[in-house]
């Protein structure tokens, strides 16, 4: 088994080559990609899921591979907050949507989008039927969004995951080491990439191998 032993710091890519699609996010992946190809008229999508889910990579992938426009909701909202609307691009993406809960500003967001004839893609925690909307104009657009949820990772995109950081860095480790981490460590894209980076270090620092019986003294610890 060949491993690298230093302590090199993992930087979270938010390429879209470094996505891994899973059954947990394939629904949400093939949604984005179908504007994308020309093979859908939707003009409103959301995509919602729990925090660390991988919502952000996902858009921030799509934004910087296709050169698409992407900001979040605070920063339109707070910055002058229709110039992302009047990009040239048709297919503009608002990550962190929940974080907003102005009925108003939304409403005219929707309608500008529309007036413009752009496609408009949404990152959220929850789908839009259970946003707590009080303007009857907005719940009633809101309905037109098309949703896809993105699950947390189920334990093949674990291992995937796990992997893929690890092999990018000249590691390679037994099937062992994921199951072992699969009953112990959160399913969600920032504690897998909290505890490849951890692991790393401490492997690193004693000069050992990635094994079993390190992390059980790592996680009794």
């Amino acid at each position: 088994m060949q491993q690298g032993l230093l302590p090199l710091e993992y930087n979270q890519s938010y390429d879209l080559c470094d996505f891994v699609v899973a059954e947990c996010n394939q629904i949400a992946f093939e949604l984005l990609h179908a504007p994308i190809q020309g093979i859908t008229k939707e003009k409103f999508i959301c995509i919602y899921g729990e925090s660390g889910c991988g919502k952000t990579h996902l858009l921030q992938g799509l934004a910087k591979e296709h050169n698409l426009p992407y900001t979040t909701a605070n920063q339109a909202i707070t910055a002058n907050p229709w110039d992302w609307i009047y990009s040239e691009q048709k297919i503009l993406i608002l990550d962190d949507a929940h974080k907003v809960d102005d009925d108003v500003w939304w409403f005219h967001v929707y309608n500008l989008v529309k007036e413009q004839n752009k496609l408009l893609i949404i990152g959220t925690v929850k789908p839009p039927a259970l946003w707590p909307v009080k303007l009857a104009d907005w719940r009633s657009r809101l309905a037109t969004f098309i949703c896809a949820e993105m699950r947390n990772p189920d334990d093949d995109t674990l291992k995937r995951v796990l992997e893929k950081i690890w092999k990018d860095k000249g590691i390679i480790v037994d099937n062992a080491i994921f199951e072992y981490l699969s009953r112990r460590i959160d399913r969600n894209f920032p504690a897998i990439c909290h505890w490849a980076r951890k692991i790393d270090r401490i492997s690193a620092q004693q000069r050992r191998p990635i094994t079993v019986n390190m992390l059980h003294h790592l996680f009794a610890a």
